[in-house]
């Protein structure tokens, strides 16, 4: 039988408390449903240090529980040391693009926009 290999995906916003821990829990229970948790590493992340530390909004957090999504999260900065090692970035708007491209951080068509 085949080894199966690990994906991963990085979510990225500016603050790391609304867009990107949102679409880090909804993708994390879409991956659950499917029954491939096991072979995804799925995380999120910011460009900015504003929210370090802290919870994702509470408008998020609200409407993940309408929607029984579960999120447990703290906002952190993208790990650019190892951003490479992601198999997909996906950054919620343009300009985080522009942001890891002038960080150094750019892998390429490995980053996309939402």
């Amino acid at each position: 039988m085949a080894e199966q290999v690990t994906k991963s995906v990085l979510f990225v916003c500016l603050g790391n408390i609304c867009r990107s821990p949102i679409a880090e829990a909804v993708f994390r229970k879409l991956v659950t449903d499917q029954n491939i948790s096991d072979i995804w590493r799925i995380d999120s992340a910011a460009t900015s240090t504003y929210e370090l530390g802290n919870p994702p909004d509470y408008r998020g957090q609200t409407c993940m529980k309408r929607h029984g999504i579960p999120m447990n999260h703290v906002a952190r900065q993208v790990p650019y040391l190892t951003l490479k090692v992601h198999l997909c970035v996906l950054c919620c708007s343009g300009s985080l693009t522009v942001a890891l491209f002038l960080t150094g951080t750019w892998a390429g068509r490995q980053i996309q926009e939402l």
